[in-house]
């Protein structure tokens, strides 16, 4: 069963276990030197699939006509991704620094370059080619052309029978055409702080059941420290993290969207199943999500640690106290 991966395609140069950011002037080494990787939402969720032990998985992203974007392209061919990109002519490939400070948040330097380009048409006629299992659409929020007719594109998804998957990035021009489109996404991720910015303040349980009322079938909503909420027409859950020391923090969203696309698949769960999902089925969807991107984390870049070895070692290292501690209110 397929999946197609759309969204942003970038060069991530990450930085992590800076000790400091210096003074104006200042030299700083790396202790865990500087890391060369592709980066955004389709290329991480691809490469994390496939990782993963999914076998037939599709990418597309727009490049420019450098040696960046050939970089970005060869590296998820190398790595088993079917890749179907877009080639900007005359714009440069997108680029972005992460510098890790420790025990702070991360801090982004992006460029706004092919990244933002992809294109609709692009993206519709692979959908109707491909016919995937779970269509995911990255970068939400992030993607000029895309945004302003996601609903169009999530009608064709649907049209071919595909599980729509949505991750959104904080929106610079307002959330009005993803509010608009929520009614045809299947499965909804975001974090805590990005959900507030869609809806506005507001604790998870109003957050999660505001998603679900304007149409999202599976609503689920990261929390850092606090893990992971899910809602459906009928459950509302909130399950603790797992365990990790955590390295790099980049990737660790897309990384729990992979999770949840494979644990989907492989449980057989269809779009008209999710909004009566059991507790039982639910939590373990949510766990084995959760465990991806906590796999995520013990590594440096947005993809390294993310394998099928690390992801079930957690799991079954962790689960019986993660499920005994999640909790589960009829909604």
């Amino acid at each position: 069963m397929s999946v197609l991966c759309s969204g942003s395609y970038l060069a991530d140069f990450i930085v992590p276990d800076l000790p400091e950011i210096g003074e104006p002037g200042s030299l700083v080494y790396a202790p865990r030197g500087i890391h060369l990787s592709p980066g955004g939402h389709s290329a991480n969720v691809a490469l994390d699939l496939v990782q993963l032990g999914h076998e037939e998985v599709h990418s597309t992203g727009c490049v420019g006509d450098d040696p960046v974007g050939e970089f970005i392209v060869n590296h998820l061919r190398n790595h088993g991704v079917q890749v179907h990109p877009q080639v900007a002519e005359g714009v440069a490939t997108a680029k972005n620094i992460a510098l890790i400070v420790r025990n702070q948040d991360r801090r982004f330097i992006a460029e706004l370059t092919a990244n933002t380009l992809l294109e609709p048409g692009h993206v519709e006629t692979l959908i109707r080619g491909l016919r995937p299992r779970v269509f995911y659409q990255g970068t939400v929020g992030g993607l000029r052309r895309i945004d302003p007719c996601l609903d169009e594109v999530l009608d064709v998804a649907r049209a071919a029978g595909s599980m729509t998957l949505v991750d959104v990035i904080p929106s610079t021009d307002g959330w009005g055409s993803l509010l608009d489109a929520l009614c045809g996404v299947d499965v909804f991720h975001c974090n805590l702080g990005e959900a507030r910015g869609l809806l506005g303040a507001g604790e998870p349980t109003r957050l999660l059941g505001e998603l679900v009322a304007r149409g999202v079938r599976l609503a689920t909503v990261s929390d850092g420290a606090e893990g992971l909420y899910a809602s459906t027409e009928s459950l509302f859950v909130h399950m603790p993290k797992f365990r990790v020391e955590e390295v790099d923090p980049t990737g660790a969203g897309d990384a729990l969207c992979a999770g949840l696309i494979k644990a989907l698949i492989d449980d057989g769960v269809s779009p008209g199943q999710l909004s009566t999902l059991e507790a039982e089925r639910l939590t373990t969807l949510m766990l084995r999500g959760q465990a991806a991107g906590a796999a995520c984390v013990t590594g440096v870049g947005a993809t390294t640690a993310v394998t099928w070895r690390e992801t079930y070692s957690l799991i079954r290292e962790q689960a019986a106290w993660l499920l005994e501690s999640t909790t589960v209110e009829e909604v």
